[in-house]
């Protein structure tokens, strides 16, 4: 006890903390080993030194935890700048607000994809195609809906924006440049664990409209196996052809898969908004 007087001497001196040992045993350790814990009475608080290291250890726990949880959230908010696969820099600029609807389907489409966004923040799980002519706004109003995704609540939600084209040939030069990071089990596994997904301008990778190719086993492969990694979340997926076409250059048992609980926002009517005449 002399010993024990001696070092709360020191402490005080050297903290400027008050201390004193009681003969009071703490309830919850009356005994650590064989020795009882003895209340103290610090700045003329009594405690139980046990007890205060438990707090102080579960206070630095959540602290942790926290911390963890906040680095997770900025691990996923910034998949979206760091990960997307863009041909078109200036898509990073589009928003709702910003596209021009003017004729009817135009503000109609618009509509459409504000309610995508709206569900998809409530949870909903289920896919939505943007089909119609190039330059009519799908990949403009898809990546809308996934920025404000991304901005959305605790920014905890991973987004991806990928176009199909570049993501293939990506992965088909990664087979002869044993340095590159863009392999198929890269892409499959990112676009399988991201929340949401945009898939730009499929059929794109075959020649387009037009065209009566039919997508190689390599490219069925990795569409296969996103869409088969994806099956319980939401996608979003822009092509400029029609089901019958892509039934003909996919397997249709691929095309089912992908247009599974789907949401159709299809352009008819609406001119290509990218052809301007600029006037010097």
């Amino acid at each position: 006890m002399a010993e024990m007087k001696g070092l709360e001497s020191l402490l005080n001196i050297q903290t400027g903390i008050t201390m004193e040992l009681t003969s009071e045993v703490c309830d919850n350790h009356p005994l650590r080993g064989d020795k009882p814990i003895h209340l103290m009475v610090i700045d003329g608080e009594k405690v139980c030194p046990v007890c205060e290291g438990e707090k102080r250890t579960e206070e630095l726990a959540k602290k942790q935890e926290n911390l963890l949880k906040v680095a997770d959230r900025k691990t996923s908010y910034n998949v979206f700048q760091k990960k997307s696969v863009l041909t078109d820099i200036g898509l990073l600029e589009t928003s709702f607000k910003n596209y021009e609807a003017v004729e009817s389907e135009e503000i109609a489409n618009k509509d459409k994809a504000v309610e995508v966004f709206r569900r998809y923040k409530g949870g909903e799980v289920f896919n939505t195609w943007f089909v119609g002519k190039p330059g009519v706004g799908k990949s403009h109003l898809s990546m809308s809906i996934l920025r404000n995704l991304n901005e959305w609540g605790n920014q905890d939600q991973s987004c991806l924006f990928v176009s199909v084209d570049e993501m293939l040939l990506r992965i088909r030069n990664s087979f002869n440049d044993k340095e590159s990071k863009y392999t198929e089990f890269y892409f499959v596994d990112l676009l399988s664990q991201v929340d949401y997904l945009v898939l730009d301008d499929l059929g794109a990778e075959t020649g387009g409209t037009g065209t009566a190719k039919r997508a190689t086993d390599f490219t069925m492969r990795v569409l296969y196996a996103i869409a088969n990694g994806r099956q319980n979340k939401p996608s979003i997926i822009t092509s400029n052809l029609s089901l019958v076409d892509l039934e003909s250059m996919y397997d249709a048992k691929l095309v089912s898969r992908l247009m599974r609980d789907t949401c159709l926002i299809r352009f008819q009517n609406t001119v290509d908004k990218r052809i301007r005449n600029i006037n010097f």
